[in-house]
This record gives C-alpha cells, structure tokens and sequence, in this order.
C-alpha cells in the first residue's frame, strides 16, 4: 500500500471516529436536556444551582386561610381583604389587583388564576402576570366556581325562580352555556379544560332519602347527557383530572367516572375518614384519619387507580400537589414526596398552616400572618 494510500484510510478512520464523537456528544447532550428539563431526576442539583448562597427570610402575607392561597406558576397568589396577590421566592410582592374579596376562594389552573367570593357575588379571572381577564358580577350567591387548565370557567350560584343556576365561560368572558335548575339545588360544578363538558352535582330526595347525583351536560346541549347516582352522601367538589375524566369527593368515598356518564371505579378507605384532598393534571391526593390513630395519604390516577399509599403516625394537617411533587404538612414536620410518595426532602414544621409545594420541590410554608421558603437538601 502506498503511502498516499495510507494517508487517505487514515483521513477517513479520523473522520469516521470525529462523526462518532459528534454523534456520542448529541446523544450525552440530548440526555442531560431530557434529564433537566422533562423530568424531576436533576431537581437536587437544580435546586442547588438556584439556590446555593441565597438566603430567603420569612415575609408578611396576609392570607385568611389555606383555602385563600395556592401557587400559580411557582408564585404565592393569595386573595385577600388586599385583593389578589402574587410574591416571588423571595417574598417580592410581584403584582397585587382588584378590590377586597370578603370570604375569598382563589384556584389555580395552568396559566390562570381564578378568585371568587363564597356566598358573594364577585368573580375574577386573571393569568398569571395579574392582568384580569374577565370580571363577573353574578345573579346570586356563588355557590361552586372551578377554572380549567384551557381558561373555561364553571360557576355555580343563586338562582332567581329556580333552586340554582350553572353556567360556562370563555376565558374572554363569553357566555357559553347556562342550565337552570328547577328543582334541585347545586353545590359542586366542574368544567371540561375544552370546555365541551360540565358537571355539576345535584342534590334531592330519593325515596324519602337524601340523595347526591353528577348531572352531565355537552355544553352545546341544553338536555343532559347522563345522569349518575352518588348515593346518600355529600359531594364536596368535583373536577376533570383530564379531557373526559371527573372526580367526585364525597364524604365516604371518592367517585371516578367519564364526562359521557361511564362509571369507571370507587375508592373507599374503610379504615379512615377523609381529612383533606388536591386534585391536579391526571391525579388526586387524599389524606384520611385512620381509625387506629395516624393519617394515611393516597394518589390516584385519572380513573382512580391507586398509584401509591402511605401511612404516617401523627395527623395530616395539608397537602399540596404541583408538577411530579406533593407537599404532605403533619403536626410535626412536612414531607416533600414524589409521585410514588417516596421522600424526597423533610423539615420540622414550625407553626405553618399551610405548605404549598412548587414545581421544583420547594415549598412555600405560611402561618396566618408570614411564609418562608423550604429548600430541600
């Protein structure tokens, strides 16, 4: 072999190795991406890089109760006396809008916030950077106001010449669709995130007997398109885990079903009683005082599938779901856990109420009066 020829199969050996290497970068690069950016397996070293050498202080906030508070894009949003209001990590009050709201609600969906009165009359839908999208003066006494992920907007409230009304909005405000009920009344609603479906519960009498029923509706149809038995127990809430998925609470069970009325399963812990719930994107979490002392806390799955379960020995004061992590506030401490409830970060709990997990599994941690920022380990 000639020493030209040499020369030309060594070129290409070294070209072929320089395309393996580029190749081998692109796929170590596209790895560390998917890692960081899509799931929660780099979040200690996130966590670290954001937050290493900063120190965060408590801060003053005013928030009524844990019912007046969630996080909203990983800000604090509070309603208040104050109105509606937003604060960075670092307690930065971010933007603070509307007039006060007198028993406030405030909940959170994607990129919207939804705030209104309970037994009031004032509704607002603002996104995440305060502006308000749309104001509602309503009828009568709200009852039940629930905001998909889309921006549509369920509100149910005092009617006039009928037991209640429900009603459909457009992220802009537009009435989409209105039910009036004549003869029963309605104390829980949810709307579907492309805003083709509403659910409502209905309250009534069935043979002499208290009786709860999901009423569902395509919100192009004035006639209902099923309606479903939630035997004699008290509904609580109700909410789309997903397109065509509703979750129930009820006082003695959770109840699973599609926007079309397929039942799909029924979760009871016959062993402890309902203390608190979250609902979030594809998932909801329970937490129950168990008979024989203690709390347990379960996850489950748009169509009620348990996912994971776990016990604790002192009671379950909060929870909080945000993104692949829940927040579980006990008399003693808080626990930051993932979506197998495997814990991920621990600390005393120091008088809070309330521990509000963010996407990165930090939590906002409040008493009655401040917060402070928790970053686990």
């Amino acid at each position: 072999m000639s020493a030209e020829t040499e020369q030309t199969a060594a070129a290409k050996t070294g070209r072929r190795w320089l395309i393996y290497a580029v190749i081998g970068l692109a796929i170590v690069l596209l790895l560390i991406w998917y890692l960081w950016a899509q799931t929660s397996s780099l979040d200690g070293l996130k966590r670290f890089v954001r937050y290493s050498g900063k120190h965060y202080d408590s801060f003053s906030v005013s928030v009524p109760d844990a019912g007046a508070c969630v996080i909203a894009e990983d800000r604090l949003c509070t309603a208040s006396q104050e109105g509606v209001s937003a604060y960075g990590a670092d307690g930065k009050l971010l933007f603070r809008v509307g007039a006060p709201y007198r028993d406030p609600a405030i909940k959170a969906a994607g990129d919207f916030i939804l705030c209104y009165e309970i037994g009031g009359t004032r509704l607002a839908l603002l996104n995440t950077n305060g502006k308000e999208l749309f104001f509602l003066h309503t009828e009568g006494r709200i009852y039940d106001a629930e905001a998909a992920q889309s921006g549509n907007v369920s509100v149910l409230m005092e009617g006039d010449g009928c037991r209640a009304v429900a009603e459909v909005y457009s992220k802009n405000g537009v009435l989409l669709f209105r039910h009036e009920s004549a003869s029963r009344y309605l104390n829980a609603c949810a709307v579907s995130p492309d805003g083709d479906y509403l659910a409502v519960n209905a309250l009534g009498q069935e043979d002499i007997r208290f009786a709860s029923a999901a009423r569902l509706f395509a919100t192009d149809s004035e006639e209902p398109l099923a309606e479903l038995s939630m035997d004699a127990q008290m509904i609580y809430d109700m909410a789309f885990l997903d397109d065509e998925s509703v979750c129930a609470v009820g006082e003695r069970s959770l109840q699973f079903f599609t926007a079309e009325g397929a039942i799909l399963r029924e979760y009871a812990l016959q062993t402890g009683t309902l203390s608190a719930y979250r609902f979030a994107d594809d998932l909801v979490a329970a937490s129950y005082d168990l008979l024989s002392g203690g709390s347990a806390v379960v996850l489950l799955d748009a169509q009620g599938k348990e996912l994971a379960f776990s016990e604790y020995d002192d009671t379950v004061r909060h929870i909080s779901v945000c993104g692949n992590y829940i927040g579980i506030l006990t008399d003693r401490e808080l626990r930051i856990c993932d979506r197998t409830l495997k814990l991920c970060g621990s600390t005393e709990n120091q008088g809070w109420q309330a521990a509000l997990v963010r996407s990165d599994g930090t939590a906002m941690c409040l008493t009655g009066s401040d917060a402070v920022l928790y970053i686990p380990g």
